[in-house]
């Protein structure tokens, strides 16, 4: 499959599907250029389709189709294009659009298809009402369901509910409600839409500037360089969320002073959540706030923490106490860099991607069964991040600036998570003590009687299998970590807010636990 970076994308599917509305919505949000194949067919006959099916035969268009699509494919342009319901039929024509960018197939039901046709009867050359269309449908049907990226609608969406979709399809997002939307893209070699991204700015930027830390430059600064098609100035941090400190921001400072950075250029993060949270919080306050890109390289930022704005740093006395809503100007999701990845760091991400399971999509559940044996699979990894990613950018769109509660489920599993990975002096990493929060969270939501099925050891084992911590260690301190939940900054009126699970897919927010229970869940007193 071309890689889903590609700056061409086309939509296919029967007739009647909406693929000219979803690519003109679709190219609006991407900043692209809507192209109608169709269109561009009858400028290059000089008539309409069912004019020159008529006058010249089915031969005749399908060539001239063929040569059209071959013209666009060789100029590679950033579009989204809409095809005729027939027109990858040739193989010759499958390839070549297959060879220049991902093709979404949207299938809509045949019912809706038939009514939809028959209010323009005679419109259409190969399908000219109900019955023919059915026939048509039938005919193809293999071949429609024949294409990896598949989008079923129930028939029922608006125009504006479909484009939605093919985004999340395709992995691209477009993340709004906290100033200018930015978008995210999620694909095998997504770094390479780098300088296309950069060259759609306004204000164009003068200077750029790339922060990565101790792993990530040497692993990947060159790609960012070939990507940009040129070398830029670069800073490294040491690696670790012990160095996510006020005095590395301050190094940071020093980096864009160097580099002569203005307002209106792009300082570009490379790395996991620590490199992008202080590199977003640096670039927050330089010169009273420049713009930042993210080139997120752990399964953990690619879910989570690369997305949503939030930047920050650490203090002695807890996590991520000060910091900004900061959003950058666009994520590229690279998944190809994921095979670099430590095993811990992987397993540390697929806490996240549970945690996006609990709060709103039970397939991820389902997904991360399969995780020993597609561990390598980088397809597979692509669509998982895809997928949680998704249900983080829905619940920021719900709650940009998590003024309603919507967006405070994501603090799922974080509120004793973040105490339990402070206690251990960051010994253990980010997901695994998110992975240990997860479940005390679950327990929560049993005392408390707001899980309506059982749900804590059902998690636990699950975590367990994706080889993660799911207790308190021994020997951790129940007032020592008392004292970093009152520290926690999602404290309101002197009172902790936990997000507890419901059942998988629902979560409530804004829980006041009694002390009681928190106590016992604190001093490992069972479940």
């Amino acid at each position: 499959m071309t890689p889903l970076a590609s700056p061409t994308l086309f939509l296919y599917g029967p007739p009647a599907t909406g693929k000219s509305t979803c690519a003109r919505n679709l190219a609006v949000a991407l900043s692209k250029t809507a192209l109608d194949l169709d269109t561009l067919i009858e400028q290059r006959l000089g008539m309409t389709i069912p004019q020159a099916v008529e006058q010249f035969g089915q031969q005749h268009f399908r060539d001239a189709e063929t040569e059209t699509l071959r013209e666009l494919c060789a100029r590679k342009p950033n579009a989204v294009v809409a095809l005729g319901g027939g027109a990858l039929l040739r193989e010759e024509n499958r390839a070549l659009a297959e060879g220049c960018g991902p093709v979404v197939c949207i299938h809509t039901p045949p019912a809706e298809l038939a009514k939809r046709v028959e209010k323009k009867a005679g419109s259409r050359p190969f399908s000219k009402n109900a019955d023919g269309l059915l026939k048509l449908l039938e005919e193809r049907r293999a071949h429609y369901d024949s294409f990896p990226l598949n989008l079923r609608l129930s028939g029922k969406q608006m125009p504006q509910e479909v484009w939605p979709k093919v985004m999340s399809l395709l992995g691209r997002y477009l993340v709004s409600g906290m100033g200018t939307p930015y978008p995210v893209l999620i694909a095998p070699n997504a770094m390479d839409e780098l300088l296309r991204v950069l060259e759609r700015l306004e204000p164009k930027p003068a200077h750029l500037l790339l922060v990565g830390d101790s792993n990530t430059l040497p692993l990947y600064a060159d790609k960012v360089m070939a990507a940009l098609g040129q070398t830029i100035p670069q800073f490294e941090i040491p690696a670790g969320e012990e160095h996510k400190t006020l005095a590395t921001v301050n190094r940071i400072w020093e980096a864009m002073g160097a580099a002569k950075l203005e307002r209106n250029d792009v300082v570009i993060a490379l790395g996991g959540g620590v490199t992008g949270d202080l590199t977003g919080f640096a670039a927050s306050a330089w010169l009273r706030g420049i713009r930042w890109l993210n080139l997120p390289t752990s399964l953990l930022a690619m879910v989570d923490a690369g997305i949503g704005g939030k930047t920050g740093a650490d203090l002695p006395s807890g996590k991520n106490l000060i910091g900004a809503f900061h959003p950058p100007c666009a994520v590229l999701s690279d998944t190809t860099t994921l095979s670099t990845l430590p095993e811990r760091e992987i397993r540390c991400g697929l806490s996240e991607t549970l945690k996006h399971a609990v709060i709103g999509d039970p397939i991820l559940l389902e997904m991360l069964t399969e995780f020993a044996d597609k561990r390598t699979d980088i397809d597979w990894l692509t669509r998982l991040v895809i997928r949680s990613a998704g249900v983080k950018v829905r619940t920021i769109l719900e709650d940009p600036f998590e003024t309603t509660g919507k967006r405070a489920a994501l603090n799922l599993g974080h509120t004793i998570g973040h105490a339990v990975e402070a206690a251990s002096g960051f010994t253990l990493a980010h997901g695994e003590a998110v992975a240990i929060g997860t479940v005390a969270a679950a327990r929560l939501a049993e005392r408390l009687q707001i899980a309506k099925v059982p749900l804590a050891e059902p998690l636990n084992a699950a975590l367990q299998q994706l080889g993660l911590p799911t207790e308190i260690p021994e020997g951790m301190d129940a007032a020592t970590l008392r004292d970093y939940l009152l520290r926690d900054k999602k404290k309101a009126a002197g009172k902790v807010r936990f997000a507890l699970p419901v059942e998988i897919g629902t979560v409530r927010t804004g829980i006041i636990v009694p002390e009681e229970h928190l106590n016992d869940i604190l001093e490992r007193k069972g479940s």
